[in-house]
This record gives structure tokens, sequence and C-alpha cells, in this order.
């Protein structure tokens, strides 16, 4: 007896939104019992490692050591369907058995991850249920990348500059400054992209500078929720330089270049509460001993979206032909989706999660990323996600996941289940103003242009039926009715 998973429209990598479609594959040699064949979808994070900590034993009255096993769990969704129920009495025939299936990916996930002290996977388990014996079950896990946009983090085109020194001490006597300059033009990279750092020092004192070095750290918290909150931090350098040294009363100027490398990972980890990732560019001017170092740092964001409009050294000046369009809804133009849909083969689609799930949002406040109340990525035109909602949960026509304002290329005749760009739930980004806008093009509301009262006579014992009575007038008609 075998049990295999095969997906039809998975090569390796999916994106959050996804439909995965598959089958189950189970050749039996013989007649089988079962109680039911379950596809299970589940996504977790999970930190665990040991420390050993000292308590005092009373009993002994003795300090004793313990190894206590700190750890976290996080679940995005967990769901189960049934294939084929069976029962105590039903038999499955000898021979090859297929049965199809399709699950949509929540859309807000954390990407596939692997560290020393905890992961992320996101897995699809197949089994057997068989009444009196054990479950034959096979699992298969997905590698998922959930694409981080830096044009939706504030602050990363803003350019970064500072300056540390230090007073050398020989032999004694004091001697004079040095001074580290660094900058950068801005926070934000992709893989494949040069950072130009920009660096100067000036050595006023009797000791000689060996070497500058500049170095992308990506450090990665851990954080554990039993029995207590406790923290684990990994750290490792993906990119590093190194240039010449300064002598003593010398100065020099100069823009080291450091490549993000490609063949490194860098997942999005912002939708995960346990296992965090950032990137720190650290400079450092050698000194010889025992003189102690010279050092700056810099906090950085390495995405999978670059910055649009930001001048790209490794390929020269943007061509304005080619370059990809930007997300500023101009009126026409429709961004390319960010990953291509899987088609589905005509299978039941198994029901999106309940709104209730424990989906997380994104961190708002001062962390830096987008408010929990914003999508994660970016609108497209028309103000229509670029992602896939979750669709209804019973589809009768087998609807494509994907909405690009039109029929699916994957199901001819079948119309897409969401607006297009034309029938956007959103008002127009040209729409007029919802209040009227004063003379001038100011937001605040314009006066109307008369007065509810009028001008003349007013305070002069005017006839005017619409004006309220004077002084004058009103002592007048208390002098009659007396």
């Amino acid at each position: 007896m075998s049990l295999e998973i095969v997906l039809d429209n998975y090569n390796g990598v999916c994106y959050p939104g996804q439909t995965i479609a598959g089958r189950i594959e189970c050749v039996l040699n013989k007649e089988k019992n079962l109680r039911a064949i379950k596809i299970k979808f589940k996504g977790r994070a999970e930190t665990e490692w040991h420390e050993s900590e000292s308590y005092y034993d009373h009993s002994s009255k003795k300090h004793r050591t313990r190894r206590v096993r700190y750890s976290a769990e996080e679940v995005y969704f967990e769901q189960e369907y049934i294939l084929v129920q069976g029962g105590e009495n039903y038999t499955l025939p000898q021979g090859r058995h297929v049965y199809p299936f399709s699950y949509i990916l929540p859309q807000q996930l954390p990407s596939s991850f692997e560290g020393g002290y905890g992961n992320i996977q996101y897995t699809i388990k197949g089994v057997i249920d068989r009444p009196w014996k054990f479950d034959y079950e096979t699992k298969i896990l997905l590698n998922l990348c959930s694409p981080l946009d830096l044009n939706y983090i504030p602050g990363l085109r803003d350019p970064l500059a500072t300056s540390v020194d230090k007073n050398i001490c020989c032999c004694w006597c004091k001697s004079g400054p040095i001074t580290f300059d660094i900058s950068l033009p801005l926070r934000g990279y992709c893989p494949g992209q040069q950072v130009n750092i920009g660096a100067y020092v000036q050595n006023m004192s009797n000791v000689s500078a060996e070497n500058v070095k500049f170095k992308i750290y990506k450090d990665t918290e851990f954080i554990s929720h039993y029995p207590s909150t406790h923290h684990k931090h990994e750290e490792h350098v993906i990119a590093e330089c190194e240039d010449g040294g300064i002598g003593a009363h010398g100065e020099k100027s100069w823009t080291s270049v450091l490549s993000i490398p490609t063949n490194a990972n860098y997942p999005n980890l912002i939708p995960c509460n346990i296992i965090n990732i950032s990137y720190r560019l650290k400079g450092k001017v050698i000194l010889p001993c025992p003189h102690t170092n010279l050092d700056v740092e810099f906090p950085c964001v390495i995405g999978t979206v670059p910055l649009t409009g930001v001048v790209d050294t490794t390929l020269g000046p943007p061509n304005t032909e080619t370059s990809l369009p930007s997300y500023n809804l101009i009126s026409g133009i429709q961004p390319p989706m960010p990953y291509p849909p899987g088609p589905l083969i005509g299978v039941p689609i198994a029901p999106a999660p309940p709104e209730s799930a424990p989906l997380l949002p994104f961190p708002s406040g001062d962390s830096g990323y987008l408010p929990s109340n914003q999508p994660p990525y970016p609108s497209a035109i028309g103000n229509a996600a670029p992602y896939p909602s979750y669709p209804p949960t019973q589809v009768s026509n087998e609807k494509p996941p994907y909405s690009s304002g039109g029929p699916s290329p994957y199901l001819s005749g079948v119309s897409s289940p969401y607006p297009s760009s034309g029938q956007s739930p959103y008002p127009p980004t040209t729409a007029s103003a919802p209040y009227p806008s004063a003379p001038g093009g100011s937001f605040a509301p314009a006066l109307p242009t008369g007065a509810p009262y009028p001008t003349d006579g007013v305070f002069s014992g005017s006839s005017d039926a619409t004006a309220p009575p004077s002084y004058e007038d009103a002592k007048q008609l208390k002098n009659e009715k007396q």
C-alpha cells in the first residue's frame, strides 16, 4: 500500500492567497477497510531551546542545576477535509485511487523559515484512517514566499548620515581625535542591488588606522512564551568589504560598495510575532592594540520589491520605456501581478479559512511598518488589491481565484467573481471632495455667497419681512401693546 500527494500548480514556491491544487493517490495491493481519507493543511511557527538554570533544593538544602525548555507556537491556519467518508465496515477495493483537492492559502502569512531555535513551516498531510490499525500518512512541505514591497514601508527613501569620534591616548599622552563619518542614500534594498556607502575618516591622532571594514548583519530574534518570555538571538554576516587604512595625521574620503547577495534567503517575517529578522550596516575603523575600534551602525531593510523612482547603480539609469509602473493609480495602466495565478483543474475548491481564523495583522505604531488597518501589499489600479481575497465558500462554477478585470485565461467562458477596475467598490481618486472647497483651491469649506439676513436696514428699522426687528421697532411694538 502506498500513499502520495501530488501538486499540479506548485513549482517549488507558493505565495499568500494562492490556490494550491493537487490530488491524493493511493495504491492498494488488496482490499482495505478504512474510516476515511483525509487531507490536512497547516501553517505554524514555533520556537524551542533549552537553558540551564540553577535553583535551591529545599529538601536537600543545596543549589542544583536543571535544564529548562523554552518554547512558543503560533498557528496561522489549520484545516482538515474528508475526501472519502467510510466507516467500520467500509472497504476500498484493490487498485489505484485518485482524489483531487484544492486549498486557498490565507492572505497574511510570513515566509517559510528555518533557524537554529525555531522555524515556520507550511505542510499538507494525507491520512488514511483505518479502524483498529495504524493510519497511513504522508506529508509534504510548502516553500512559501511572502513578498515585501519596500514602497510601503515609511522612511526607506530618507538618506542617513552620522559621525563618531574618539580621542586616542598613547603612553599617557593625549593626542588628537579620530573622526569617522558615513552616509547612505537610502535604507531599503533588494537582492542584487548595491549599497553605496559614503565614508570619511580624519585621523588627527598619532596612531595609524589599519583599515576600515563594512558589514551587513542579519539579526534573528526568537521569542518564547512558555514557561516565561525569553529571547534568543542569532547573527549572520551576509555581505562585507574592506578598505585601506589611514595614517597618523591623515584623512581620507571615498565611497565603498556592498552588493546584496542573491543566493541568500531574505524572508518576510512581519506577520510573525515569535520570530523577528532585522538587518543593519556596521562600519568599523580598525585600530592597533591596545586601542578599541571606532564603530558606527545603520538599520536597513531588505525586501523583494525595490523602491520605485530610485536609480539602480547595478543596472544604470532606468529606461523610461521599460521601467516598472509606479503605484500612483495612473488611469489606464494596470501594474503586473506579483506572481502568476495557478490554474484550477476543475475540482471542488476546499472552503477558505473562516474570518475568525487567527490571522495576525501587521504591527502598527512606531514600528516603521504599515499600520494594522492598511493592506500589506500595494494597491492596484482602480483600488482593487493585486492579491486575491477569499472567494465564497461554495463555488459551484469553479471561478478563478484571481481577478484581472475580465474572464480568467484558464477557464474560458467563465467570468471573474471579482469586480473589474471599472467596477471598483471604492470611489475613483479623481472624484470631487465631499465638502465644498473655498476659492483658491483650499480645503476649507467655502462661505455662502449671501448672508442669511440682509445687510441693509437690519439695524435701521427696515420693513424687510425677512429681517429681525430692530431695537426701536421692538420698543415701539411694546408701547403699542401697553
